[in-house]
């Protein structure tokens, strides 16, 4: 006789990059490609939950991890709308992105809805596409080889280490109150995407936003015991562009040399992009997140956190950007020492593994096109 259980409506997020997370070493996972080639893996443990812990989201729930890399939100009021959803994982992401480990945004496409269970069991019933959808499949033993393949050999990671890294980010980004968690941590996703203009602004105004609080905190609020008439007042006044604020927090020796010309080249990369349309360089998108990072370091250090930059910098390392765990290429352009497993693509009509008939139409064959030197 099947087991009556209380179903609890969920609302998860998939983001990037894709990894397990294990409640401890042990907590095994090792198909075989046979297993996964043909859906024989544990798609139980895909829809198991790892922990809960308290991620300060609404009261009086926390946070949960699912064994399949899912992060879970009770599907409350508070989170009704998708912004709000949004904002509140990326919030979470963002702690554990300066908390020192890897992790990218979300956006509308990597939520789904779901369910789970009394016992701890959860599966997603709607998605939205793109990491949904992956994880949704692979819990339904419904993906395709080429999408469950990523279920050989993933990446692991334990859940008391993301929740270490939370805890650790989340202290650091509290200190900067008007700072958006969510613009930082997808400026960093848009650079390791390729998206300079888009990691740019997002930068820009995260960094804006911090020069902001230090305005406030380390001059305006230092100021209190001046003695000097309408001081204060002078530059509380909206007459103070960040340009202003960089070039007097540096000669008050709040912002380093160093710093100053990596804001400067960043307010000029921006600059140039809004009033110009120019598409500013992954150079200058870097250094406008170098100096983000530099201004953490430096709220970090006034607060005595302890911040460790360093980490935050290895995101920007080319090496971390997302690299396809399957490549495309003819037989003969492979290294065969290196693949473990391999595929073959079905032939289409033009190439040399091609065989048999095809339909063929004059308006889409394409015709070679001779060089105005050869056209007589």
């Amino acid at each position: 006789m099947p087991v009556m259980t209380i179903k609890t409506p969920i609302l998860i997020a998939n983001p990037r990059p894709f990894r397990l997370i294990l409640r401890t070493a042990d907590d095994s996972w090792s198909p075989s490609i046979e297993q996964i080639n043909t859906a024989r893996y544990d798609y139980v443990k895909l829809h198991r939950a790892t922990k809960f812990f308290d991620a300060e989201i609404v009261t009086p729930f926390p946070l949960c991890v699912g064994f399949d890399g899912s992060f879970i939100l009770p599907a409350v009021r508070e989170y009704r709308t998708i912004d709000a959803t949004l904002d509140e994982f990326n919030r979470i992401f963002a702690s554990i992105l300066v908390g020192g480990i890897y992790i990218e945004s979300v956006e509308p496409e990597d939520l789904s809805q779901g369910e789970m269970t009394e016992f701890g069991y959860f599966r997603h019933t709607i998605s939205r596409g793109g990491n949904g959808d992956l994880h949704k499949s692979l819990g339904n033993k419904d993906a395709g080889s080429t999408s469950a393949i990523i279920l050989l050999n993933p990446p692991t990671i334990l859940a008391d280490e993301l929740e270490a890294a939370y805890r650790e980010g989340a202290r650091v980004l509290k200190v900067l109150d008007n700072v958006s968690p969510s613009l930082l941590i997808t400026g960093f996703t848009y650079f390791l995407n390729g998206q300079t203009r888009e990691s740019l602004s997002h930068a820009w105004i995260c960094i804006e936003q911090i020069l902001d609080q230090m305005w406030r905190v380390r001059v305006i609020e230092e100021l209190k015991s001046s003695h000097i008439a309408k001081r204060k007042r002078f530059l509380e006044s909206q007459q103070w562009s960040a340009a202003h604020k960089v070039e007097l927090m540096h000669q008050k020796g709040l912002i380093s040399e160093d710093m100053y010309e990596k804001l400067t080249c960043a307010r000029d990369a921006r600059n140039h992009f809004i009033h110009r349309g120019s598409s500013p360089s992954r150079e200058e998108a870097k250094t406008a997140l170098d100096g983000l990072v530099d201004l953490l370091k430096s709220a970090s250090d006034h607060a005595r956190l302890g911040f460790k930059d360093e980490r935050m910098r290895s995101y920007l390392k080319p090496q971390l950007a997302n690299a396809p765990s399957t490549i495309v290429a003819t037989a003969d352009k492979v290294d065969w020492t290196k693949p473990l497993y391999w595929k073959a693509i079905a032939a289409i009509p033009g190439e040399e593994q091609w065989e048999g008939e095809f339909e063929r139409f004059d308006d889409i064959t394409l015709q070679r096109i001779e060089s105005r030197s050869n056209a007589g």
